[in-house]
């Protein structure tokens, strides 16, 4: 028995433009997985026309290797033809029984009945699956014929521990079109759902640098996702229809697809005179409006029997509200299709009566532009303030469109080199250095040296070239002392690039003249790498929280955050950083990335590692999407130090890689983070050499020396002491240690303790390193580090080791194991393994357990079980509630095919041989 579509990947050609689909595309695969284990499956790929429900599984059908497929299709001019859809298999599957491969043929009055024909394609599966798997993929259910969808619902009723994956594809599950056992076969608990939605952002950028002769920025992918809800075929028809540089200008209206406007044009065509004009009308309005409103511009006295009609053919959509009823589009592309087919003169009108309607200052100026023949200056100077105003309350994306337009329609002169300034200051902070690249270039060779060299540094400023920058800006301040507002604007670059620099008092200096986003965040900074920390906290103590602060206290808390993390007070840090995090949206891209990424090291410490991963991936890909070439090597450092500590080897590795790629060699701070990364996972690889290659050049460079905000020293003399070096280990660590003992860091003080007592024990000072360990863990009690108490404990535990002392041992190792479990820190909890064994503890290995398919949380729970421990003592042991442990024990169970504690310990001594 042969059948055509045996799936080995030549058969079937990937569409080379697919993005996306990662989760759905993952369920698929599980569901023929389960179907190679003769588990059958149906699976309802569902949503509406455009949405890529045939791409996504023709993706999925191109990756499935040893399978058949039966791959039919329902077309809306065959749906009358009995049996058309059922009749494709006799061209895919040889042989075919009797019934279906007379199908093809059949022109007569009288046809097989449905459970007839059922049957054989139910036999037909079975002879098919002794071969393969099999894939049966029925796509247009809703264009169907009736007699192959009855048949096909008694075959798929019929399938239990079949090797078959059947895959519906349809707009709908309840089409009307759908017998009635179909629709509760498909809406029943044995079928698997699957809608589908628009594509992201993301994916919309990473579609136009497939299909585009340009990748998209964020800003304009986030625009088109607006406006076509992510729908494929609405993306693609726009990527290719489109001119780039109004798919590029994030101001810029974007049209309809042709074939999309066609299509609503039609649908207009049917409406009466007065739906007309009430569609018209609120195409004008914008998205939607209050229906009196609208109806005033359609001049309609009785505007309900015409939006009764409009929204019977699909062209709007009402909902009430306190204030009334309102009205809008189905989306975007539907009012586009509406405006963009007006004449000139329509909208014009339509547009002055608007302006004339609306209350809101920033709409009327809107409709009072789309409607000017000509621009004079003093509509030119209304736009201009507008968009300063929304510059004042940080509503940055507002404020690029006006000003960008008043630098449109202003001539060339010193006013417009002005509002090109000001238009760049707007653009940095929406994360859109390009643009603003692009404008600050237009500034007159001529101009004022206060306006030029300030659009030119800002840019520099956020590209990373802090040189640069300074040069610029230097330039600039002594032309701009005497413009408030520019010279606010240029203190404020100037703080920021002095942090960048690590130059704590110059920042400090230039944010006590500067105004505007983040100088409070500078000016606390700078006070914290200037080792006035404490002065620092005493300036910002009576700050409000985080949801009473205005824009200057966010910026003021985000400051005093890092502070407290840096003194030690975590949950204060922290309760800082997430209440800023909360109310923050919308501020400058540099300050949401300064949130996520000081957020993402509070709970580094705190051991929240898994938030500490979304926090810290949120800045790298903000610094990444947005431009923030100046933040990124900090954001992507920070993004690095979980994957490190886990042994997620790619991953840190990436960032790190990242980190060193943004970095500059004035970025003090980028080679301090980007180094520090790099050791620590250098660090947990063992690899001493690579550790002290990546921090031995910290030690030649001028970097901020608050010790709590480097743990890079005493990763350096670790690996100086295991490389045999001890001395030079000296040399880094006191310094550190001084610096720890003056400030009283308790977080400095228990790691430089900590290496202090490697340091002892290299030098065969037993006594002296013991006391040092003592001292570690003393300091470690009084902060909440979970991960670097455990780091004591697991060294500490390897020195009593060493000296014979295997009880002692055993119980600071226990005590690291369970934290590190917890954190999922595999290559430290390996080596901790290593030294319970050696320490008469046997217990299997995480990498053992790990083949079992059990996590590191799990591995800790089975060893902890199968000491005989109860779950409560467990619970207690691990900081975790009995639930959690249950919960954990449950899976274990399952994954090693066990039901009792005693099989358990069996298993794990199975382990240990």
């Amino acid at each position: 028995m042969t059948a055509r579509a045996v799936l080995t990947g030549p058969e079937r050609s990937r569409d080379e433009q697919f993005v996306g689909r990662g989760r759905e595309l993952a369920v698929l695969h599980a569901q023929l997985g389960r179907a190679f284990e003769s588990r059958s499956g149906l699976v309802v790929v569902e949503g509406p026309a455009g949405i890529g429900k045939t791409a996504l599984v023709h993706e999925f059908l191109a990756n499935v290797e040893r399978a058949l497929v039966l791959d039919v299709s329902g077309e809306e001019s065959e749906a009358e033809l009995p049996y058309g859809v059922l009749g494709q298999l006799g061209a895919q599957a040889q042989p075919v029984p009797e019934p279906l491969a007379q199908l093809p043929s059949m022109g007569e009055p009288e046809h097989p009945d449905p459970l007839v024909v059922g049957a054989a394609l139910l036999d037909l599966l079975r002879q098919l699956q002794r071969v393969a798997p099999v894939v049966m993929v029925v796509d247009g259910g809703g264009w169907a014929d009736l007699l192959s969808l009855q048949a096909l619902t008694f075959a798929l009723r019929r399938l239990r521990n079949d090797r078959v994956l059947a895959i519906v594809i349809a707009r709908e599950s309840d089409h009307p079109r759908l017998p009635d056992g179909l629709r509760r076969l498909l809406r029943g608990s044995s079928a698997l759902r699957l809608p589908l939605g628009g594509l992201s952002v993301r994916e919309l950028q990473a579609l136009s640098g497939r299909l585009g002769p340009v990748r998209l920025t964020p800003q304009a992918a986030e625009r088109l996702h607006r406006h076509t809800k992510g729908v494929p075929l609405h993306v693609r028809a726009l990527l290719q229809q489109v001119r780039p540089e109004t798919l590029a200008d994030v101001d810029a209206p974007l049209p309809a697809p042709r074939s999309y406007t066609a299509l609503v044009r039609g649908r207009l065509a049917k409406c009466g005179p007065p739906a007309q004009r009430l569609v018209t009308a609120a195409a004008v309005l914008g998205t939607s409006a209050p229906l009196h409103l609208v109806a005033r511009m359609a001049e309609l006295d009785e505007p309900l029997p015409a939006l009764e009609q409009a929204v019977a053919v699909g062209l709007l959509v009402e909902w009430r509200t306190g204030a009334g009823v309102s009205l809008g589009f189905p989306n975007p592309l539907v009012r586009a299709a509406i405006y963009d087919d007006l004449g000139p003169a329509t909208r014009r009108r339509l547009h002055l009566l608007a302006a004339d309607l609306v209350a809101d200052v920033v709409h009327r100026l809107h409709h009072r532009l789309s409607a000017a023949d000509r621009v004079d200056d003093a509509l030119v100077g209304e736009v201009a303030e507008i968009g300063r105003s929304q510059a004042a309350a940080g509503l940055w994306s507002n404020a690029c469109g006006c000003l960008a337009r008043a630098v449109q329609l202003t001539q060339e002169g010193t006013e417009r080199d002005r509002l090109i300034a000001e238009a760049v200051e707007a653009l940095v902070a929406a994360g859109r250095p390009g643009e603003a690249a692009e404008l600050a270039a237009q500034v007159a060779p001529a101009a004022d040296p206060g306006v030029r060299d300030y659009a030119l540094g800002s840019v520099a400023l956020v590209n990373g070239r802090l040189d640069e920058a300074g040069r610029h800006l230097d330039t600039a301040w002594p032309h701009a002392k005497r413009q408030c507002g520019l010279a606010a604007g240029i203190a404020g670059r100037q703080a920021m690039a002095a942090l960048a620099g690590g130059r704590g008092a110059d920042a400090v200096r230039w944010a006590e003249q500067a105004g505007g986003d983040l100088v409070r965040f500078a000016e606390l900074v700078g006070l914290g790498l200037a080792g006035r920390v404490e002065e620092g906290l005493a300036r910002s103590g009576n700050l409000p929280a985080a949801a009473q602060s205005d824009s200057g206290e966010l910026d003021a808390l985000l400051g005093r955050g890092m502070l407290r993390l840096w003194s030690d007070d975590l949950s204060g840090a922290h309760e800082d950083l997430a209440g800023v995090l909360a109310v923050g949206n919308g501020r400058s891209a540099a300050f949401q990335l300064l949130v996520e990424t000081a957020l993402a090291q509070v709970d580094y410490r705190l051991g929240r590692w898994d938030e500490a991963v979304m926090h810290a991936e949120s800045g790298a890909l903000a610094a990444d999407d947005f431009g923030q070439l100046w933040l990124a090597a900090y954001a992507h450092a920070v993004a690095a130090l979980v994957p490190a500590a886990r042994g997620e080897w790619d991953r840190a590795t990436a960032h790190v890689r990242a980190a060193r790629a943004a970095g500059h060699p004035d970025n003090l701070i980028a080679q301090l983070s980007t180094a520090s990364a790099d050791g620590l996972a250098a660090t947990a690889r063992g690899d001493h050499e690579a550790v002290i290659a990546a921090l031995t050049p910290l030690t030649r460079t001028h970097l901020p020396w608050e010790p709590a905000m480097a743990f890079w020293p005493g990763l350096l003399a670790d690996a100086l002491v295991n490389a045999g070096d001890p001395d030079e280990a000296e040399n880094v660590l006191g310094p550190w240690e001084r610096q720890a003992r003056d400030q009283e860091r308790r977080s400095a003080l228990a790691a430089t303790a900590r290496a202090r007592a490697a340091l002892q024990a290299a030098r065969h000072a037993s006594v002296e390193a013991e006391s040092a360990f003592q001292t570690a863990l003393e300091h470690s009690a009084k902060v909440d580090m979970p991960f670097e108490e455990a780091r004591i404990q697991l060294a500490y535990g390897t020195f009593l080791r060493r000296r014979g002392r295997r009880a002692a041992a055993a119980e600071q190792l226990e005590a690291a194991q369970v934290t590190l479990s917890r954190l999922g820190a595999l290559p430290y909890l390996e080596q901790c393994g290593l030294e319970l064994a050696a320490s008469g503890r046997s217990a299997p290995r995480p990498r053992d357990t790990a083949r079992l398919g059990l996590t590191p949380q799990e591995h800790t729970v089975a060893v902890l079980i199968s000491r005989g421990l109860t779950n409560r003592q467990a619970a207690r042991k691990l900081v975790l509630s009995v639930k959690t442990v249950e919960y954990h024990l449950s899976h274990i169970y399952t994954k090693l095919g066990i039901t009792s504690r005693t099989a358990l310990i069996g298993r794990l001594s199975d382990l240990r041989e």
